[in-house]
């Protein structure tokens, strides 16, 4: 069961104002929602205001949908038709945040905090699947991890939790360090340093201190697990780094490429062999990663094989389909950084040795006046890749066509989705392979569906 607290406990958590006749300041009210097409009876209503929207406009349609309390942000005059208890706050973004610190620290569970610039949400899963047939465990649903998505993780999570996996995202220094301090981790994982946000943070050494806040609210017998192969994050003593030096703890040995299977390897740290069911040779740490977790919680080595088996990831992550075609589709449009999609290539690189290999790849997003500098380098490093054919999209993918043509390639751009679709599905095949991959304000995904599914997927796209 999500949250469930008397109106008046919220109240005193959030340092507010209850406005409410006596018999209802214990009401009780059950889960938060910040929007009122997904809000539940019995919900507390909280509304938020953001450059675009003010959540105190949908007022009348919490109510109508049966919630039970609404926070309010001073200075906006009281709803006059509102006959529910009224917790009237100096800010209902703070107040969000203070009452999923309280109850946070209400819990018994242990939590595992996971940030970096790319592997977040794999890792998140791949944790998940290793401790959940042991633990009750409750995980960030979808990409829920910046200063709005955590609280309402937390405040969504059953009082008989045993282990909460808890994703923290960030565009901006200090954020991390807020989620931190509200979700108060017993263990810590940083996934790695990219270049993502490097447009609001500077430098990858601006984006490491940004990282590092994770630890700001670290329980103090906590454990901090990283990627050992990163220098920066050296300094900072992690418990527990995973990667291919030397001085780490576990590496992956005697790894062995399954193709569109995955993997098969040997974790140096035990010997225990793996098999990894996932794509991407980056995919290795990531799991890495979540066994080192797993043996925090004392899952054994034959659970953790069994465990890492059977992992399901979130859509859109180096997913495999087959368009109608018969072309192969490595559908990894949920996100882009110039190390996530390197990496991409890699894969594209190494699976299905007797296809040909085609990408179409699109804009990097947030990483300010260098994006032309590292678009202009994947465009580069297709070209060692044995990549046969390069697509580009999107006003920054023209930088990504630009580098391949300097490198020696023609790779084509494409105008529109709707090009790309026609030109996709007519000229691909069974013997070709299409890595499809860019930030997620291209929506490439859709490209995605109508191959797969045709004019099925246009008319319902």
């Amino acid at each position: 069961m999500m949250i469930e607290r008397t109106a008046r406990w919220l109240a005193r958590e959030s340092n507010g104002e209850l406005i409410a006749d006596p018999a209802d300041r214990y009401r009780m009210v059950r889960g938060v929602s910040t929007d009122t097409r997904t809000l539940q009876i019995n919900n507390v209503y909280v509304p938020l205001v953001g450059e675009h929207f003010d959540g105190h406009d949908f007022v009348e349609q919490a109510i109508e949908k049966g919630a039970a309390a609404i926070l309010w942000q001073e200075h906006y005059p009281l709803p006059s038709t509102c006959e529910l208890p009224i917790i009237r706050v100096q800010d209902t973004l703070r107040a969000l945040q203070m009452i999923a610190t309280s109850y946070r620290q209400e819990l018994d569970a242990s939590i595992v905090a996971i940030t970096g610039s790319n592997g977040k949400t794999t890792t998140k899963d791949l944790t998940a699947s290793i401790l959940e047939r042991q633990y009750r465990v409750h995980k960030t649903a979808g990409n829920l991890n910046n200063h709005i998505g955590v609280p309402l993780t937390l405040l969504s999570m059953p009082e008989d939790t045993e282990i909460g996996i808890i994703e923290m995202g960030m565009n901006h220094a200090g954020e991390i360090g807020l989620l931190s301090k509200m979700a108060h981790p017993n263990i810590a994982v940083i996934t790695n340093i990219g270049e993502s946000h490097i447009e609001f943070l500077g430098s990858r050494e601006g984006i490491t201190k940004a990282k590092l806040e994770i630890l700001e609210g670290l329980a103090e017998d906590g454990v901090f697990i990283c990627d050992g192969d990163e220098p920066l994050l050296t300094p900072a003593k992690p418990h527990i780094r995973v990667g291919y030096q030397a001085e780490c703890e576990d590496s992956p040995l005697h790894i062995e490429s399954k193709g569109s299977e995955g993997f098969t390897f040997q974790s140096k740290q035990t010997g225990t062999h793996f098999v990894l069911p996932l794509l991407g040779r980056h995919n290795l740490k990531n799991a890495l990663l979540a066994i080192a977790v797993g043996r925090q919680y004392q899952i054994t080595e034959a659970e953790l094989r069994d465990r890492l088996m059977r992992v399901q990831l979130s859509g859109m992550r180096l997913e495999l389909k087959t368009a109608r075609n018969g072309m192969a589709i490595i559908n990894d449009a949920y996100n882009a950084s110039p190390t996530s999609m390197r990496a991409a290539l890699d894969l594209l690189a190494e699976i299905h040795p007797n296809k040909e290999k085609w990408a179409l790849l699109g804009d990097i997003n947030e990483i300010g006046d260098q994006s032309e500098y590292y678009h202009r380098e994947i465009g580069e490093y297709v070209v060692g890749k044995g990549i046969n054919k390069l697509y580009t999209i999107g006003p920054m993918g023209e930088w990504i066509h630009a580098g391949a043509e300097e490198a020696g390639i023609s790779p084509l751009h494409f105008a529109s989705k709707e090009e790309a679709i026609s030109i996709l599905d007519r000229d691909g095949d069974a013997n070709v392979v299409l890595l499809v991959k860019a930030s997620r304000s291209l929506s490439l995904e859709i490209i995605v569906k109508r191959l797969v599914e045709g004019e099925q997927g246009k008319n319902n796209g």
